[in-house]
C-alpha cells in the first residue's frame, strides 16, 4: 500500500507548483515558441514590420557552408567529448571495485567538479592551455609554436573536447559506479574461482551485463554535448580560431546576437531542437524495446 499526500485545499498543490511552471513558461515555452515563429517570418533585427516567408529561411539555412561546416564540428565535439568522458568514468568506476583503500573519499572527490560550471571551467582551461604560462608551454621551448591552440584548430578541438568531457566525466563516473555494483557478486565469485583476473571479469561479466547503461549514458551525453555546451565554447575558444569550433549551440548566438540575424538564427534553433528530440525518442524507444524484450522472457520463464 502506497502512502499519498492529501491537501486540504484543491489547488494548493498547483499553488506550490507555480514558481517552477512560470520559470518553464518564461524561459522555455515562451523562448521556444517565439524561435518557431521568427524562423518562418523575416525580423528586423532592430524592430518592425514581421514578413511571413514560409520555410524560406530554412533553405538559406541548408544552403549556407557554414551550417556543414558547424555539424562538422558538432559532431567532432559530441562524440570525441562523449566518449572521452564515458572512457575516464568507466575506468575510474572500475578501479573502484578493486576494493581499494579510501574509495569512499576518492568517489566523493571524483564527483565535486560537476558542480563547477562549463564557462567557470572554460576560464580554468583558458589559463591551463595558455602556450606562455600554461603547463605546456614548455613544448614550444623544444618546438617552437608546436602549442598553440590559439591558432591550431585541431589543438582547439582537443582542448574543447578535454574540457566537456572533464565537465561530464563525474556524472559518467556516478552512473558506472551504480550499474557495476549492480551486477551480482555471485557471477564475479565464480569467475574469480575459475581463475579470471580482474580484467577478465570487467571484460567478460561485467561489460556485457552494463550495456544498457552505457547506451543511455551516451546518449545523455550526446544530449549534454548539444544543448549545455554554449558556456564552455564561449569561455575557451569562442568558437575559434575561424569557425573550427563553432558548434551548432554556438552559431545560433553568433548568428542571431553578432549577426543579428534572428530568422536564420531561430531556425537554426529549430533544427537543433529536432535534432535533440530525435535523440530523446531513440533513447526512449530502445529503453522501451529493452523492457518488453526483459518482459518476454520472464514471461517464459
Amino acid at each position: 500500500m502506497t502512502a499519498s499526500a492529501h491537501f486540504p485545499q484543491r489547488y494548493l498543490p498547483l499553488l506550490f507548483a507555480l514558481p517552477q511552471l512560470l520559470a518553464l513558461l518564461l524561459f522555455f515555452y515562451w523562448p521556444a515558441l517565439q524561435a518557431a515563429w521568427w524562423s518562418l517570418h523575416l525580423v528586423p533585427p532592430f524592430g518592425g514590420q514581421e514578413t511571413y516567408v514560409g520555410l524560406a529561411n530554412y533553405r538559406r539555412l541548408l544552403q549556407d557552408p557554414a551550417l556543414l561546416d558547424s555539424l562538422r564540428a558538432t559532431l567532432v565535439f559530441s562524440l570525441g567529448g562523449t566518449l572521452l568522458a564515458m572512457g575516464l568514468g568507466l575506468v575510474l568506476a572500475a578501479c573502484l571495485e578493486l576494493r581499494l583503500r579510501g574509495r569512499r573519499l576518492w568517489r566523493n572527490l571524483l564527483v565535486w567538479p560537476y558542480a563547477v560550471s562549463g564557462a567557470t571551467l572554460g576560464v580554468i582551461f583558458q589559463a591551463l592551455a595558455s602556450p606562455a604560462i600554461g603547463p605546456l608551454a614548455w613544448l614550444n621551448q623544444v618546438l617552437p609554436d608546436s602549442w598553440a591552440p590559439q591558432t591550431e584548430p585541431w589543438q582547439a578541438m582537443a582542448l574543447l573536447i578535454v574540457g566537456y568531457a572533464w565537465c561530464q566525466m563525474p556524472f559518467t563516473f556516478l552512473m558506472f559506479v551504480a550499474s557495476l555494483q549492480a551486477v551480482p557478486d555471485d557471477y564475479l565469485a565464480a569467475a574469480a574461482l575459475d581463475g579470471a583476473t580482474s580484467w577478465q571479469r570487467l571484460r567478460d561479466i561485467q561489460l556485457p551485463l552494463i550495456r544498457p547503461y552505457l547506451a543511455f549514458v551516451f546518449v545523455i551525453g550526446l544530449l549534454d554535448s548539444l544543448a549545455n555546451s554554449f558556456g564552455l565554447v564561449d569561455t575557451l575558444t569562442q568558437g575559434g580560431p575561424g569557425d573550427s569550433t563553432q558548434i551548432l549551440a554556438y552559431k545560433i548566438y553568433r548568428d542571431g546576437v553578432v549577426g543579428l540575424d534572428l530568422a536564420g538564427s531561430s531556425a537554426l534553433s529549430m533544427l537543433l531542437l529536432l535534432l535533440v528530440v530525435a535523440l530523446s525518442l531513440l533513447q526512449c524507444w530502445g529503453l522501451a524495446r529493452r523492457c518488453t524484450r526483459l518482459g518476454g522472457s520472464h514471461g517464459r520463464t
